[in-house]
């Protein structure tokens, strides 16, 4: 399963961000970036089954650091564009 995770850093986190986050957070992790725009951090995950990412997705709620929406990653564009 894959995932995208669009998150708000709360005021005052972002000093905390780098050490705080539980390190049950970066379990598949795949990439992580800095954005601009309505969100400031993307997160590019995945977990093997749906038990697996509630436990990740537990941890990033825990750490109140940022208000997040994750996105269950449903095909590539590619593979999209493929069916009949």
């Amino acid at each position: 399963m894959k995932f995208l995770t669009l998150a708000k850093v709360r005021p005052g986190a972002w000093s905390k961000l780098e050490n705080d986050l539980p390190a049950a957070c970066y379990e598949g992790m795949k990439s992580a970036y800095v954005t601009y725009g309505q969100y400031d951090l993307v997160f590019e995950w995945e977990a093997k089954d749906i038990d697996a990412a509630n436990k990740i997705m537990k941890h990033m709620a825990g750490s109140d650091l940022f208000t997040s929406e994750t996105l269950v990653v449903a095909s590539t564009l590619k593979e999209f564009g493929k069916l009949q």
